[in-house]
């Protein structure tokens, strides 16, 4: 697991972008691992975290007063490993990340509009059935 975690690039200030093998092809993952990341309280000072999984890399940025560039490796090395390990749960939100990227309101006006739609052609279809 050593070579599973290593630096791309540390040469902009403030920002690493590291190569994490448990991520390439696996969006699951790479939304626990980013999600994980920005969750733990051990992270403060890591306010972005984006991956990619088509190169199976994921750019931090963090702020140097709170974190240095090898405790942000560090911490990606030991929440990489958890996943690996089953010890961090994937969750719906994470299985289906357009949930997550909606608008706070979004989800509950899509849900509340599919709910009226439903009822209303119900209450046609019986409607109609009762008119028989």
């Amino acid at each position: 697991m050593n070579d599973s975690v290593r630096i791309l690039h540390d040469r902009v200030p403030d920002r690493i972008r590291l190569h994490v093998a448990l991520i390439k092809h696996r969006a699951t993952l790479a939304e626990v691992l980013k999600h994980s990341l920005l969750k733990d309280p051990d992270a403060h000072g890591i306010y972005h975290a984006e991956a990619n999984v088509v190169t199976g890399s994921l750019l931090i940025k963090f702020h140097p007063s709170l974190q240095t560039q090898t405790r942000v490796v560090d911490l990606v090395r030991a929440t990489a490993g958890r996943i690996a390990e089953g010890e961090i749960p994937t969750t719906a939100k994470h299985r289906n990340p357009r949930v997550s990227k909606m608008l706070p309101g979004a989800y509950f006006s899509r849900e509340l509009a599919v709910s009226v739609a439903g009822n209303v052609i119900a209450g046609l279809v019986l409607a109609a059935f009762l008119a028989r």
